[in-house]
């Protein structure tokens, strides 16, 4: 059984963990990249990217067994999760010997793959192996954290997410202040990980002393069991994986290095937009589910439109500010050289999440109306179409043609397909989500948009602590939006609240 205080400290943790994760990156990319080097930076990233590729072959498992988990607790039956748990387990032992294989043959190729300077081809070949085997060790062990998440232990993984974020990142300052290279950072961050593993391991166990592993082969009625439910998860887990890092690895292929830096900065920052994005939404697929269950298709559609309400709300500010002032912002935290290659690729990317953003709840309605099916096809197609253009325009306008690549499939699916299939599964006119979902958080940030576009003209900070200062100084116009366009809900929000209090005190 969930409780209610390891879910409320699930989301607070879950939120503390996002906003220090993106502090701990925003400050740990212009330390990498001058100390690293621009190449040295962009080979790192390329490693990085080549090993997160290998995370499809998590096979959907960790979904499948945290299902599991948590229909077989409630019922008591803790020999079934014992089964599902072992299945999984040896499943993920093949799977680990499968990723340091084909690690061991990338690092051959790895050179004649990439454009990687000389002086970096053993570095970065032992730190791909050292990558590969983070990754498999991850791979292992979190069947375990699937059990925990099963169970409701979101406040306990929320702390070794915590820990791990911050240790991986901070530890490798003291390891490139005292002269080591890249090598050493996978080798940091391999120790770091597989120790949160173990202890999530053994804390799994404390907490379920009833479970017991047999590594054997699975009988082959859970393996069909696991596999049905895994498929479509592997699918879109694999196409998210296509369209978070093929970009990299095409300027890194295509183009040089040095270019993979651009792009990797102005993609990790509008990668921390959609990280704030889903620490809004990662609770909302449970809420979509209950709803659904019994036919509550009224408090269906109103999650899909206050999801998009919020999401945009919290986001939009982030993504304006990226857009109009993305330049003095890059120059300011990196450099003036630096600006000049990334700001344009930044100012493509932040506009493609833009529209993303505005169907951010796609994935927790469509899995709660069984239509993963629907939602890993189209992610498929997103990411397929987003590798092809992005192989076409990299050869005629470079990095910029791989940025485009990404925004216009983004385009395709967030404007002409998501709004009317989604609005068909919850029967609701697509105008009317448009209106309310779309329009009317947007023209709430009208007056920050404008306020940010006087600022960049005419009020250039000269420090980037500055630039967050006068950032911070202008985000009351956006809450003043807000709720000029939004002030007619507050008292129904109030009421909603203390009916609940009161059947809270009632029951």
């Amino acid at each position: 059984m969930i409780s209610l205080r390891r879910f409320t400290g699930g989301v607070v943790i879950g939120w503390v963990s996002t906003f220090l994760s993106i502090a701990i990156g925003l400050f740990m990319s212009p330390f990498l990249i001058h100390h690293l080097g621009e190449a040295g930076y962009g080979v790192w990233v390329l490693v990085q990217s080549t090993v997160s590729y290998m995370y499809f072959m998590d096979l959907g498992l960790r979904t499948t067994v945290v299902r599991f988990t948590a229909k077989a607790q409630a019922r008591g039956d803790h020999q079934e999760v014992s089964q599902v748990v072992s299945a999984a387990l040896w499943l993920r032992l093949w799977t680990a010997a499968g990723v340091m294989a084909i690690a061991l043959c990338l690092s051959a190729l790895l050179p004649h793959i990439f454009h990687i300077p000389t002086q970096y081809e053993t570095t970065a070949r032992v730190a791909l192996v050292l990558a590969a085997t983070t990754l498999s060790s991850t791979l292992v062990f979190s069947v375990f954290t699937a059990v925990l998440s099963g169970i409701g232990y979101f406040d306990l993984l929320g702390l070794l997410e915590m820990v791990q974020v911050t240790l991986t990142s901070l530890g490798l300052i003291p390891i490139l202040k005292s002269g080591h290279s890249i090598m050493a950072m996978a080798g940091w961050q391999l120790c770091i990980v597989l120790t949160i593993n173990i202890v999530a391991a053994v804390a799994c166990f404390r907490v379920c002393p009833e479970l017991r592993i047999h590594l054997h082969r699975p009988p082959p009625e859970l393996m069909r069991s696991l596999w049905s439910l895994g498929l479509w998860v592997l699918i879109g887990n694999g196409a998210g994986q296509l369209i978070l890092y093929t970009d990299n690895v095409v300027v890194g292929i295509f183009v040089t290095a040095s270019a993979v830096s651009y792009y990797a900065i102005s993609a990790k920052m509008v990668e921390y937009v959609r990280q704030i994005a889903f620490s809004v939404l990662k609770f909302f697929m449970p809420l979509a589910s209950s709803f659904r269950a019994l036919d509550q298709f009224d408090r269906l559609r109103q999650l899909h439109v206050r999801g998009t309400q919020l999401v945009l709300l919290v986001t939009y500010p982030i993504v304006i500010t990226l857009v109009i002032r993305g330049d003095t912002l890059l120059c300011l935290w990196i450099g003036d050289r630096f600006s000049v290659e990334a700001t344009r690729v930044l100012q493509i990317l932040a506009i493609a999440a833009a529209l993303m953003l505005a169907n951010a709840s796609v994935n927790g309605i469509a899995l709660a109306l069984d239509r993963q099916k629907t939602l890993a096809i189209v992610t498929l197609a997103e990411g397929l179409a987003n590798l092809l253009l992005s192989l076409i325009l990299v050869k005629h306008i470079g990095v910029l043609g791989v940025a485009f690549g990404t925004m216009i499939p983004t385009i395709a699916t967030s404007l002409f397909f998501w709004p009317r299939y989604l609005c068909k599964l919850v029967h609701m006119p697509t105008f009317v989500y448009v209106r309310d979902g779309w329009l009317r958080p947007v023209l709430a940030m009208l007056p920050f948009l404008f306020v940010s576009h006087w600022a960049e003209m005419h009020w250039q900070p000269a420090k980037l602590m500055g630039f967050v200062l006068q950032t911070m100084a202008l985000l009351p116009l956006a809450v003043m939006g807000a709720f000029v366009v939004f002030h007619r809900e507050i008292p129904k929000i109030r009421i909603i609240i203390a009916k609940r209090r009161g059947q809270a005190a009632v029951n």
